[in-house]
């Protein structure tokens, strides 16, 4: 996946391509936030409307990191309504209540582990388990995206995925 660079004068036309040319990945990854094939379809849209408008108006230097950002933002925000949805719908709203000190500190703690155990993997395991687990493509599209059969990614994966469970292991007996 290449980063596109949006001329200096903001281009809704270079917006409208990197739009384009991001719409099947873009799709993906909010089917994966979202569970749902059409809702992501219509975030999509509307954050692709939303780049449009933004390079409209300024210069944007990663218009696709941009409209990945927007389409996060979407889905969690319509995610977050439709929950509060259900609870009034069920009668209640129970407040969300902010997470204690020491648990934000642990939290962290084990997303600077799993972020160190990934970085110790292989570059090729790496790769394999960041287009899986992350990107959700299939063991197949990582074979022609890679150039590696598709038993070679199933090796790849099931062994970072291996050695990631054994680090953190030990890391957590420690």
């Amino acid at each position: 996946m290449t980063q596109m660079q949006a001329p200096v004068g903001g281009d809704a036309d270079a917006a409208a391509g990197v739009y384009a040319e991001s719409y099947t990945d873009l799709t993906r990854f909010l089917r994966r936030l979202c569970a749902d094939a059409a809702l992501a379809e219509d975030l999509a849209q509307e954050a692709g409307m939303r780049l449009v408008a933004a390079m409209r108006n300024e210069s944007i230097d990663h218009p696709r990191a941009f409209l990945f950002h927007v389409a996060t933002n979407l889905a969690r925000d319509h995610l977050r309504r439709s929950v509060v949805a259900r609870q009034h719908a069920e009668g209640f709203v129970e407040p969300d209540p902010a997470p204690a000190t020491d648990q934000v500190a642990a939290v962290r703690q084990e997303v600077a582990l799993v972020t160190r155990a990934i970085a110790d993997l292989p570059p090729r395991a790496r790769a394999v388990l960041q287009l899986a687990r992350i990107e959700g493509y299939s063991q197949k599209e990582i074979a022609q995206r890679l150039g590696i059969a598709p038993k070679t990614v199933e090796n790849h994966l099931t062994r970072a995925l291996a050695q990631l469970s054994a680090r953190l292991r030990t890391r957590g007996q420690q």
